[in-house]
């Protein structure tokens, strides 16, 4: 059993960890949930939904209002492996950036190892996300005095991580809490081609972004 164990690991590392190329195919609905220092609800600041084909990706956003004035809205997020787009519809602007700026993750990979943390292990336990049976994967530490803990819930038979979590606690008060949850997913999905193609209307802007700033694409966990 714990030969099979380390062998998903590995399996999951080389394919979640390393950008994703070795990704299945699917297709889901996340939400973000945070709590901060002084709150006492964990609230659901986005609703997302996503179709993943390798390092290719078409990403809907939408901001609730949980969140604060400046984040509220929807997104989009399109990506051929080369170029991202940001769509914002609202004001029909497009802002083009190398896909290789991504400076994280996107919520539904998983690192390696987290610094200075290490990597997670194998808590024992499965538990079920989105319908889906899960392995409880860990990471505990020390951040500044407080205490750390990185959860992750990954797809027993695919190997993506369904739900991920980072809670950062002192003297047994929550500072942060978030958290990356599946709502429901499907694999082994085909697109067409054009699911992952921007192709802009003439009457709106352009424009060069410099780094990808979004949350839920620069993962820090």
């Amino acid at each position: 059993m714990r030969i099979g164990i380390l062998a998903f690991v590995a399996v999951a590392f080389c394919g979640l960890g390393c950008g994703g190329q070795g990704s299945p195919n699917f297709e889901g609905e996340w939400v973000y949930k945070s709590q901060i220092s002084g709150q006492s609800f964990f609230a659901v600041r986005a609703q997302m939904k996503v179709k993943v084909s390798g390092r290719r990706f078409h990403l809907i956003v939408r901001w609730t209002n949980a969140s604060p004035p400046f984040r509220r809205g929807t997104s989009e997020w399109i990506c051929d492996g080369e170029v991202l787009w940001r769509l914002v519809r609202a004001t029909k602007l497009a802002t083009r950036f190398d896909a290789d700026s991504l400076q994280g993750r996107p919520f539904w990979q998983m690192a390696p190892a987290v610094s200075p943390f290490g990597a997670p292990k194998f808590t024992g336990r499965k538990e079920t996300v989105a319908g889906r049976t899960c392995l409880v994967m860990q990471i505990k530490g020390k951040y500044e005095g407080a205490d750390v803990t990185l959860t992750y819930w990954v797809d027993e038979e695919k190997c993506i991580p369904l739900k991920k979590e980072h809670l950062l606690k002192a003297a047994g008060m929550v500072l942060v809490r978030e958290a990356y949850e599946c709502k429901s997913v499907n694999f082994d999905r085909t697109f067409p081609d054009a699911t992952f193609k921007v192709n802009l209307p003439s009457d709106w802007r352009k424009d060069e972004g410099g780094i990808a700033d979004c949350e839920v694409l620069n993962t820090k966990f």
